[in-house]
């Protein structure tokens, strides 16, 4: 089939080694029903004596033993478990070889896979990486760190013939080199789980794991990075001199460029594209995304990143792009959650975590004048400033939550600001200030985790839905609340750049 690339052959495995599993959630339970159908001993670890129960078992099965011999115990971390904690402590005190629960899968999985990390945009790009697939009659399933763990897509029978894994940085901690994707992307990188990783260059040292498979073909982006952000693609070829790679962004440099309304491929002499001459692609490839939730600056790079992928998978041009406009976006990303009388447009985007997922979702609704809802439990540096949400067409600012106080603060002086502390509250001034703009879009963005609050981004993002088709159901405000106190100048909306495509695309209500 043209573009399609061999699997490189997978190793042949000794029965699965004892392996003793640390965490009870959902990949230490993969890990367990993976390994107890290949006829592995596994356990869970005492929760309540970490180092006696690796001790003991480290023990009961030595490397040399009748058992296993010559097959070291595995100690299987979940991904959430940070290799600071006691977890890997005992468990290397133990002598135990760590693993998680990718680098298990990947053992047993026959099938191809494609890996895809970053910072923001993951989940999307793999359900767009399934859904074109299985649209031109592959089988594929989306897993890891959204959908199935890969553990499980192992343990089917029979297994599909692609994995589109969504790798996150605390399960990429632990890949040992057993993850073998036939192509690798980074989607983006921003600040983010600092208090997981400590510092922005361990943070993208874990996203670079991803790559650590020579075989992989590579996909990073190329375009600059913001002031005080290391540069992803400079990073890899430090750590991977000679690897060739691919890029894509916005910028005329790169190898697939997303351009208003299209994804451009444009063949680079000697750039070590997987995409080879005879592979019966032309040198210039356009895909029509025009309309799609992808058509614009923001997600635009990362379609372009996922369409580099499926070519190279086998997918023709046509049904690529097929797929990118019939991609239907996953809940609490961009989602209308609700209209006004009045004009005002309710979006729901939950699942924007961290500061610079804040800003792009800003960034996508600018055309019209936003009033953001944010806050909640902060995983970073409170690095934005007010004139950064001015810039991106916020017109006013409700904050919640543990850093509701200290976004206030921050951004008071660029900017009308209020902290509500909860999201009710916040939503309810929210409809105030809309019934004094008018036609304007209410934007939950909150930057940060939900677990101050909520049990999770969806439970979140569920009661802004609720809240805000409340609010529009009742009649209009017949005096509409004041804005928020502030102390700087009057913000006005600034103007688009023409080559930005901000409305939303592909939502219904």
């Amino acid at each position: 089939m043209p573009g399609t690339v061999p699997q490189p052959a997978q190793p042949q495995h000794a029965p699965p080694p004892p392996t003793l599993v640390f965490g009870t959630g959902v990949s230490g339970r993969a890990v367990e029903r993976l390994l107890r159908s290949l006829g592995a001993t596994v356990r869970f670890a005492d929760q309540g004596d970490l180092a006696g129960s690796a001790a003991e078992f480290a023990a009961e099965f030595p490397p040399d033993s009748p058992v296993a011999p010559s097959i070291h115990p595995v100690a299987a971390m979940s991904p959430g478990i940070p290799p600071s904690g006691p977890e890997f402590a005992a468990a290397r005190a133990a002598g135990l070889v760590i693993r998680g629960e990718l680098s298990v899968g990947a053992d047993w999985y026959r099938g191809r896979i494609v890996a895809v990390t970053g910072s923001k945009g993951k989940s999307s790009v793999v359900k767009f990486i399934a859904d074109a697939l299985r649209a031109s009659g592959r089988t594929a399933e989306p897993c890891g760190n959204y959908g199935k763990p890969l553990c499980d897509v192992a343990a089917d029978a029979p297994q599909p013939e692609f994995a589109a894994l969504e790798c996150s940085s605390f399960q990429l901690e632990t890949e040992d080199g057993s993850l073998r994707p036939e192509t690798a992307i980074l989607l983006n990188f921003s600040s983010d789980h600092i208090d997981r990783h400590g510092s922005l260059a361990a943070y993208l040292d874990a996203k670079l794991n991803v790559f650590t498979w020579p075989g992989a073909h590579c996909l990073l982006p190329c375009d600059p990075q913001p002031d005080g952000l290391p540069d992803p693609l400079a990073a890899f070829r430090k750590r991977f001199p000679g690897r060739a790679v691919e890029t894509f962004g916005l910028s005329p440099e790169a190898d697939w460029r997303w351009v208003p309304g299209e994804i451009v491929f444009r063949r680079q002499p000697d750039a070590g594209s997987g995409i080879t001459a005879d592979a019966g692609l032309a040198d210039d490839i356009r895909l029509p995304i025009t309309g799609s939730y992808f058509d614009n600056a923001i997600l635009g790079p990362a379609c372009a990143a996922a369409c580099a992928a499926l070519l190279r998978a086998g997918l023709s041009p046509e049904s690529v792009a097929a797929s990118a406009r019939a991609f239907i976006p996953l809940p609490h990303r961009m989602q209308v959650a609700a209209r006004s009388a009045s004009g005002s447009v309710w979006i729901d985007n939950s699942k924007a975590t961290n500061l610079a997922a804040l800003v792009a979702s800003c960034r996508m609704v600018r055309e019209r004048p936003t009033i953001l809802v944010c806050g909640g439990r902060i995983k970073e540096p409170l690095w934005l400033e007010g004139n950064n949400l001015v810039d991106s067409g916020v017109r006013f600012a409700y904050t919640l939550g543990e850093c509701g106080s200290a976004m206030a603060s921050k951004w008071r002086a660029a900017l009308p600001v209020e902290n509500c502390e909860t999201l009710e509250r916040a939503t309810a001034a929210a409809a105030m200030a809309a019934a004094s703009l008018g036609q304007c879009t209410v934007l939950l963005a909150p930057g940060t985790a939900s677990f101050d609050q909520f049990r999770s981004y969806a439970e979140r993002g569920d009661a802004f839905a609720s809240f805000a088709n409340s609010l529009c159901l009742r009649p209009p405000l017949s005096k509409p609340r004041k804005p928020p106190r502030f102390s700087g100048a009057t913000p006005t909306t600034p103007t688009l750049p023409p080559d930005d495509t901000t409305s939303i695309k592909g939502q219904t209500t």
